[in-house]
């Protein structure tokens, strides 16, 4: 009888006797994040010359996931999926470039690199063509994905001020 005065589906009543059963102020399945994945950069310096800019970045990769990942490239490294932003003061992007943009793919099937439990660093070069304007100070981020580590989600890093030396 009660179902039909109030309008409740036999769905909506297991789902009242389900929440019921929860003790008040534990987290449910959906409120308890997942173990995830963190870009960091701890350090980048530029430096013009006569054909390029070259950013140097110091970065790592923090797997909290619980267990080893694998990414997958045609390049050299874990780091292969990602992107250097540089940005002007007032966040205008003004340069957007692919880490293998000026390298050679290593195998046309592609290798596999692990990302193990923990951190994982590494240098990365980045040698940018032109940088519009020719600023003295630019911000600069990473961003991108472990391609092939099941991981959908896109990392980013904060973003750094850096003075470019001549």
């Amino acid at each position: 009888m009660l179902i039909h005065c109030c309008r409740l589906t036999p769905k909506l009543v297991v789902l009242s006797l389900l929440l019921s059963l929860v003790p008040a102020g534990s987290p449910l399945p959906a409120d308890e994040p997942e173990p995830t994945v963190s870009l960091l950069l701890s350090r980048v310096s530029a430096d013009r010359t006569k054909s390029s800019t070259l950013f140097r970045c110091e970065v790592s990769l923090d797997n909290a996931t619980g267990r080893d990942l694998t990414v997958r490239s045609t390049f050299s490294s874990v780091f292969d999926g990602l992107e250097l932003v540089v940005t002007n003061k007032e966040g205008k992007t003004l340069v957007q470039q692919a880490y293998i943009s000026h390298q050679a793919p290593f195998a046309p099937p592609g290798r596999e690199f692990p990302v193990k439990k923990g951190t994982t660093m590494g240098k990365l070069v980045f040698p940018v063509r032109v940088v519009p304007g020719n600023p003295k100070e630019v911000k600069v981020r990473l961003v991108g994905t472990l391609p092939g580590s099941g991981l959908r989600r896109i990392l980013s890093t904060e973003t750094i001020t850096v003075k470019i030396k001549e």
